[in-house]
């Protein structure tokens, strides 16, 4: 005889994480003697961030030039799931909020800074404008830095900078070594490629565990499947069905209840903020 087991929010055991799940048996607990087990069909909503306080990769800085000297804004990115294009983004909305922008003939804004793919290269690029000494045909900004009540385009027309500190930073999102780009004020525009691989999401695949397996194959050894993401999007439902049935053996002995969990590929933590999940099991006798 085969059971159906199915876990959701209710039985959700960890509020921090939203990814780790207690199943208790009814009338005290179930006896197992040669059972196994398989992942039926899990939906998992694709709800964990790429930048948060738990990965400790928030924060940046830009350096602008103005009038005999710089000014350093220090950036920090509320957690969220962010590509190199959000995170552009919000730069340039730090730049508005900051005055460290002009504004051409035709009214659009102009930054000095910008953040884009390179897929050639499998690389981010980093790009940097240089900042005039003079307004020329620019407009200034209402406030802020390079605004009249502010301290002014610089004397010298020289680029901004990014800067990426070994611990704390989006340098490995953007595939960066811990440093200042350019390394010294320069007088041209410029661009440099990270020499990194750009980790754009911190989980790539996922692996569950389950405390009534025991997988004498693998460590740890109560791994009972993997599945992929493929082509979802953050926000939407990560869906497995696996095409056929992987069994792996229960421990003998009877359990009062039992936990489930995703980890990331590496058996991290994964943090969601979404626990609304459907997990549907099969435990049954293994077959002679």
């Amino acid at each position: 005889m085969s059971f159906i087991l199915t876990l959701n929010s209710t039985n959700l055991s960890n509020t921090n994480t939203n990814t780790s799940f207690r199943y208790n048996f009814i009338n005290g607990g179930f006896t197992c003697k040669e059972y196994e087990m398989c992942i039926s069909s899990i939906t998992l909503p694709y709800s964990f961030f790429n930048v948060s306080t738990y990965y400790n990769n928030k924060t940046f800085s830009l350096i602008f030039p103005t009038a005999a000297t710089t000014i350093t804004y220090d950036i920090t990115l509320p957690d969220g799931f962010y590509t190199i294009d959000d995170i552009n983004s919000y730069i340039q909305q730090q730049c508005v909020l900051n005055g460290a922008y002009l504004i051409d003939s035709s009214g659009s804004y102009v930054y000095f800074v910008k953040m884009v793919y390179n897929a050639t290269y499998y690389a981010v690029q980093f790009l940097y404008y240089l900042v005039p000494s003079t307004i020329g045909t620019y407009t200034r900004p209402s406030t802020g830095l390079y605004s009249t009540t502010g301290t002014g385009l610089p004397t010298t027309a020289y680029t901004p900078q990014l800067v990426l500190t070994s611990t704390g930073s989006i340098r490995t999102i953007m595939g960066f070594e811990a440093g200042t780009f350019p390394s010294t004020q320069t007088t041209s525009s410029g661009d440099q490629l990270s020499t990194l691989t750009p980790i754009g999401s911190t989980v790539n695949s996922i692996i569950m565990q389950c405390t009534l397996i025991s997988n004498r194959c693998t460590t740890p050894s109560d791994i009972i499947d993997s599945m992929p993401i493929n082509n979802v999007s953050f926000g939407s439902n990560i869906t497995y069905q696996p095409p056929f049935e992987n069994f792996v053996s229960v421990s003998d002995g009877t359990f009062n209840n039992f936990s489930f969990s995703f980890r990331d590929q590496n058996l991290n933590e994964i943090y969601a903020k979404d626990p609304n999940v459907s997990i549907t099991l099969i435990i049954r006798p293994k077959k002679k």
